[in-house]
Formats: structure tokens, sequence, C-alpha cells
């Protein structure tokens, strides 16, 4: 009977019957809402692991954030969770129909394609949409969904990884006039490319990552008199619209090619002990896996941006003003492309690629083989049609610019504009397209 009862709780929160078995979620008490600190967090088992103890329940809440009947009358025993914080920017709408919600939750995950299984079911009831990978370290998400759909994935996801945290779960959300991403995406993959999950070789050591800074903490470490190593552990074409003024620009173009001679740091094993580095990146997630790569090199005063840019613009958003020590805008990987920080509009920083005219636009190049997102400026796109180069303007495998704001996607439920599925005739492969010799499909123009 007992058992029945757990199976009947998990599957209240979108958990299928094969699953709520396998997989336990410690209960949830404060409403998924409320931006505040829960309770201090043991580390508990991992998720998709079998618990000796009693069967708890999972607590999703939604708008009223009312407890299970058994969690709130204490029958039911369960690990503590880590802390849960909200970081909002009270400048934007909150009267706005949708949310986007970015977040990660390290945490070991015993069953990781049971646990994207549940994840898939439980966002796909909701139709919500986003990309969401799962792997033996835990979760990496960035969702989109109404207001009430977006509070119970956090009380979901806290309940479920929280008690394996080793810190406060700090979830970012904005409220946004659309969904942010054309489709949803969950899959059992690393939380970072190609450092960390099933097929990273080598492994990193998640065990031994570097100190947090809040962002009160970055700034009085940025202000202090001793110039410190600033690393941005992202992509060079974030850098190029927003980053912290003592950064340089990423030498990798790629975060995945990042390593620690790439940002010039110092082999000598005695200055790696001694040199002070502080990372970023966009929500925290490079830094974990970054930090702990450099403390396995050697480094022992590696710090890193608590939840990332995101955080500390919302941080310093009351102070209506732009973020201490940032410059311009932060790129996103939502559909948005470009958000502001803090409460003050944003110096344009980025520059267009061929004219040099300030500019926060982004455009992917028109040569499906190149496909380099690049700035390009009101006055250039017209000339460039979206190309980066003019060899790039003469590729055999090249798309028309149909829709230059769709750089990550079209609307959920419309087809891409830009994807090359949409523009090459049907009858001729991905591969064998040459628009010089087939042409674009009917209604399409070069």
């Amino acid at each position: 009977m007992r058992r029945v009862g757990r199976s009947l709780l998990l599957l209240s929160c979108g958990l299928s019957a094969p699953r709520a078995a396998a997989w336990t979620a410690p209960a949830l008490r404060a409403h998924p809402a409320l931006p505040l600190t829960l309770r201090p967090g043991a580390v508990g088992a991992g998720v998709g692991q079998r618990r000796a103890h009693k069967p708890t329940a999972c607590d999703c809440g939604g708008a009223s954030g009312a407890p299970p009947a058994a969690a709130a009358t204490g029958a039911v025993s369960h690990p503590i969770l880590s802390p849960a914080i909200l970081s909002v920017n009270p400048h934007l709408d909150a009267s706005l129909p949708f949310r986007n919600l970015a977040f990660y939750i390290i945490s070991p995950v015993q069953a990781a394609d049971d646990v994207v299984e549940d994840h898939r079911a439980f966002l796909a009831r909701r139709q919500m949409v986003g990309r969401v990978y799962i792997c033996a370290d835990g979760i990496n998400a960035q969702v989109s969904g109404t207001a009430d759909q977006c509070a119970e994935y956090r009380a979901f996801c806290h309940a479920g990884f929280g008690a394996g945290a080793d810190s406060a779960v700090l979830f970012k959300e904005d409220p946004v006039a659309q969904l942010s991403y054309p489709r949803l995406r969950v899959k059992h993959r690393g939380l970072v490319p190609n450092t960390g999950g099933p097929a990273a070789v080598p492994q990193i050591d998640l065990s031994n990552r570097g100190t947090d800074l809040t962002p009160a903490e970055w700034q009085a470490m940025l202000d202090g008199a001793e110039a410190p190593v600033v690393l941005d552990v992202r992509n060079d074409y974030e850098w190029d619209v927003g980053r912290f003024a003592a950064a340089r620009r990423p030498t990798p173009t790629r975060f995945a090619q990042s390593d620690e001679t790439a940002y010039g740091l110092p082999e000598d094993a005695d200055r790696r002990a001694q040199t002070p580095v502080m990372m970023y990146c966009t929500g925290g997630i490079r830094c974990e896996y970054f930090s702990a790569r450099l403390k396995a090199q050697g480094f022992q005063k590696v710090y890193k941006l608590q939840g990332g840019i995101q955080h500390y613009g919302n941080s310093f958003a009351l102070q209506q003003e732009a973020p201490p020590h940032w410059e311009g805008s932060l790129f996103v990987f939502d559909r948005r492309n470009t958000v502001s920080l803090g409460g003050a509009a944003p110096r344009v920083v980025g520059t267009c690629l061929h004219c040099g005219s300030p500019t926060e636009s982004f455009v992917n190049c028109g040569n499906i083989d190149c496909n380099k997102l690049h700035l390009v400026c009101a006055a250039c796109l017209p000339r460039t049609a979206g190309f980066c180069s003019q060899p790039c303007s003469a590729a055999p495998r090249r798309r028309p610019l149909t829709d230059p704001t769709a750089t990550q996607g079209a609307p959920p439920g419309q087809a891409d504009p830009n994807r090359l599925s949409a523009v090459k005739p049907h009858n001729v492969g991905r591969k064998d397209f040459d628009v010089d010799t087939h042409g674009y499909r009917t209604g399409q123009q070069g």
C-alpha cells in the first residue's frame, strides 16, 4: 500500500510509472517561487539512486506551492536539501507571460538515461521548450515556459538534485514576451561540451573546484590593489558584445578549445600555486569545469563568479547604473541573443565585422560550411547579405538571408527560415546541394 502511494506522488510530479520506482526525490517544503535560502544542505544520495530510507514525495508546488500532505505533517523523512536561490532583475517586466529559466546543479546522478526520460516527460507535458543536459555530474538547463511552469520545474529539479549538491542551487529567471527556444531537447550528455560526461577524455574531477565569489566579493577583489588575472571562459563572440574590463578576449575561438596555456597562465609550479586567477562565464557552469581543471594543474588560488554574469547583473540592478567593472551587454544562448545587465542601458561595445561601427546585431554567415556567428551593422547587412567574407558569398552551399533575427531558431512550431532544409530543393541531398547548379526551392531567392 505504501509503495502505491509513493508511485502516485511521483506521477503527480510528471514521472512515468516505470521510473516512479527507480527515482525518489526528497520533499521540498518551501514555495518554489520564493528567492530564499531553504535550508543548509548536506550531500545526499545521487539522483536516480535507490534510497534506503522511507519513500519521500516530490513537491512540484506550482502556483500554490502547497506541499504534499505527508511532507506537511512530517510523517516522511528526507535528506536535507542545499539552499535554493532565485536570481531576477527587478527592472524587467514581470507582467510578461513567459519566463526564461537557466540553472545548473552539480549533483551525482546514478541512472542518467532514466532521469533524462523523466525530465523530458515533465517538460513535454507542459509544452515547455529549451535545452537540458544530464549526465553523471548533474544537470545543466535553459528552458522557457509560463511563470507557473518554470516554478514547477524549479521545484522539481531542486527536489531531485538538491540533496546531492555541495553548494547553493542558483536559479536565474527572466520574464520574456515569447518562448525563448525553438524546441525542446533533453539529452544524456556532458554538461559542457568536451569537458565532462560520458564521452569526455580525460574526466574532470569536480570535487576540487575553485572558490565561489559572491557578486560583492567579486567586485571587491577587482577593486583591490593587486591586479588579478581575470579569465573570460566563454566563446570569443560572447566577449565581443560584453565583458569585464580586466578580461582579455579569449584566445580560443570556442570554450571547448580552452586550456591553461591558451590563456597565457604560468607554467612554473611555484607561480601556479601563488597566482590568483579569477574567472567568469554566462551562468557559472563553464567555470565549474575550468576551475577544476586549473586546480588539477597546480593552481591553488582559483576563484569563480557565483551564478555567472547574469547573477552579477541582477545583484546590482537596483543601482540604476551598469554593474561595476562590466561593459556592454550579455550574450545569451536563446532567441534574444543579447540582454542588458543591471539598471541602466548598456554602452554598445560590439563592432561590425565589416566596417567597425558599434552594433550588437548578430547573424550567421550564409555559407552553410562556415556559419560563423558575427556582428554586422544595419548599414552593412544589405550589402553583405549576411556573409562574413567575399569567398563565403560565392560558396556553393549558401542560403539566402531570409530572417537575420533568427540566429538561434524560429519561434516554437515554426520552420526555421535559415536552415538549409528550408531553401534547398527536396530532391537534393544536403551534401550534394550547390545553389549555382540546383537553385533554391520555389519561392526562395538568393
